[in-house]
């Protein structure tokens, strides 16, 4: 083994740092914050297997584990505020991913609204696997179908904030390399 070329892969170290968080909760017997890991860790792998590359993957998934801690284990504020926080957060960290994706392949507008859809169908996503977690594991993640409502609206709208920040990014860069 030739240790001169070892190479660590932050992706696979953030998902380490995903499964210690996971074990802690675990440990803890907090089954709601071990239901919000593995959602988390499956939108990873997901992400992972359609091709998404180090450079969207590496800041979700380490942005995921700090706003996981920053929720169950050291909460900024009442549980509503930090509930719309984490959902623009987490909007916006998966705004950047799917932005980094899309953009590539897409041309804008066409990415732009590809990548917003996206988000809008993952906050979704979330709010019915929390629901799923409510039923199978009695969590209480969703205590009403208010809540659901704003944590699809501070999501969409954290990642339509990113959505845009890559779109001025882009925007930014292009107009730097023009003569």
């Amino acid at each position: 083994m030739d240790v001169s070329r070892l190479r660590i892969d932050l992706f696979a170290f953030a998902l380490g740092a995903l499964a210690l968080l996971t074990a802690s909760f675990f440990g803890a017997r907090n089954s709601a914050a071990v239901l919000m890991c593995g959602l988390c860790f499956a939108g990873l792998l997901g992400a992972r297997l359609a091709g998404f590359s180090n450079r969207a993957l590496v800041p979700l998934a380490a942005g995921l584990v700090v706003l996981l801690w920053m929720v169950w284990i050291d909460p900024p504020a009442s549980s509503r505020k930090t509930s719309a926080i984490a959902h623009f957060t987490g909007g916006a960290l998966v705004g950047w991913a799917l932005s980094e994706y899309v953009r590539s392949r897409l041309r804008w507008p066409e990415w732009g609204f590809a990548a917003l859809a996206g988000v809008l169908s993952l906050t979704v996503l979330w709010e019915l696997g929390e629901y799923v977690g409510d039923r199978v594991l009695t969590t209480g993640l969703i205590p009403n179908k208010t809540d659901s409502a704003l944590d699809i609206f501070f999501g969409s709208l954290g990642g339509a904030a990113t959505v845009a920040l890559a779109y001025l990014t882009t925007s930014n860069a292009r107009s730097r390399r023009a003569p």
